[in-house]
C-alpha cells in the first residue's frame, strides 16, 4: 500500500517548550488516519508543519515519498482553522473567489456543493448559514482542487449533535471516494466512529499507533444482572474470570481472552442461576486512551 505521508523524527521547539518531540509516523493511502490527543499535545502544530505553515526545528517529512513542492501541495486539501468567507456573498460566489486564489481554471463548484449537501442553498448568503453548514462549505472549499489527501483539524469543534453527525457522515463519504483523510481531534468518539487508523500524542510525543478495529479486540468484559440476590461469590468461582466487580446495576466480569459470555452463561446455568441481563463489552477507545495516558505517566 502506498504511503501518502511519512514523518521522520519531527521536532518543533518554541524556546524551552517542545511542542513536537521526535515524532515518526506513516499514513497509508486510502485510510482515515486520526491524530488523537488532549489539547496541547502537538496535533495542530504537526499539521501546520506538514502543510508548510509552521517551520520545523528538526526532522523530515515526505508526501507521496517525495519532499514537498508546489506540485505536491496541489494534491492536498486542508482546513486548519475555520476559513473566512465573505458573509454577504453566496456559497457560489465565495467558492469562485477561493478558486481564483488557488488558480483553478475550471473548478467544479456545483459538484462540491452537491457533495457537501449545500447545493440547494448555493445562492444563499454565507451569513445565513448554521455553524454546521459553514463547516461544510469549508470542506467544499478544500475539495475544489480535487485533492488526493484531506487534512481536517478538529472538524466538528463547536457543532451541535446534528452538525457533528452530518460532518462525520460527510467525512465517511469523502473517504469512500478514495481520498486519504488525516484528522486531528481530541474527541475519542469521533476517532472511533470515523477513523480506520490512529495515533495518540501526549506532550508532543507519540505514545501509541495502530488500527481502530484492534482496540476492541482481546479482553472483553461481561455485564451480568440477576433478578435478585448476591452472586458475587459464584461469579468469582468461574475459572474464565480474571476480575469481578460490583456496580449499581449488577456485576462486571473481566474475562480471560479465550472465554466468552456463552461460557459464563453456561456456568451460571449449571449453578442454578438464571440471569436477566448478559452483555459483552469490548474495550472502548476511551478506555484504551486512558490506559495509554496512564502508562505513559509511569514510563
Amino acid at each position: 500500500m502506498e504511503t501518502v505521508l511519512r514523518i521522520e523524527h519531527l521536532v518543533k521547539k518554541y524556546g524551552r517548550i517542545t511542542a513536537v518531540n521526535d515524532l515518526s509516523l506513516e499514513v497509508p493511502a486510502g485510510t482515515v488516519f486520526g491524530i488523537l490527543g488532549p489539547n496541547g499535545s502537538g496535533k495542530t502544530t504537526t499539521l501546520g508543519i506538514i502543510l508548510d505553515v509552521i517551520n520545523r526545528t528538526g526532522g523530515e517529512y515526505y508526501w507521496f515519498e517525495k519532499k514537498p513542492d508546489k506540485s505536491i501541495r496541489k494534491r492536498i486539501g486542508a482546513i486548519l482553522e475555520t476559513p473566512i468567507f465573505y458573509p454577504y456573498l453566496t456559497a457560489v460566489q465565495n467558492l469562485k473567489i477561493v478558486a481564483q486564489i488557488k488558480d483553478l481554471p475550471d473548478p467544479d463548484i456545483n459538484g462540491v456543493l452537491k457533495k457537501v449537501e449545500l447545493y440547494d442553498r448555493r445562492h444563499d448568503r454565507f451569513k445565513t448559514y448554521s455553524l454546521g453548514m459553514k463547516q461544510r462549505l469549508s470542506i467544499a472549499s478544500a475539495l475544489l482542487c480535487n485533492p488526493d489527501v484531506m487534512i481536517l483539524d478538529e472538524p466538528t469543534n463547536g457543532l451541535d449533535p446534528q452538525g457533528i453527525a452530518e460532518i462525520r457522515e460527510l467525512i465517511k463519504q469523502i473517504a469512500l471516494d478514495g481520498k486519504t483523510i488525516i484528522l486531528a481531534s481530541h474527541l475519542l468518539d469521533e476517532v472511533q466512529k470515523v477513523c480506520t487508523d490512529f495515533c495518540v500524542l501526549k506532550q508532543g510525543s507519540m505514545i501509541y499507533s495502530g488500527k481502530v478495529e484492534d482496540v476492541s479486540s482481546g479482553v472483553a468484559m461481561v455485564e451480568v444482572r440477576v433478578p435478585s440476590g448476591d452472586i458475587g461469590e459464584v461469579l468469582s468461582g468461574f475459572e474464565g474470570a480474571t476480575k469481578v466487580e460490583r456496580d449499581i446495576h449488577g456485576y462486571l466480569v473481566t474475562m480471560q481472552p479465550e472465554k466468552s459470555a456463552v461460557d459464563l452463561n453456561k456456568y451460571l446455568f449449571e449453578q442454578g442461576i438464571t440471569v436477566s441481563h448478559l452483555l459483552t463489552q469490548k474495550k472502548s477507545l476511551e478506555k484504551q486512551f486512558l490506559e495509554l495516558l496512564a502508562e505513559s505517566d509511569h514510563a
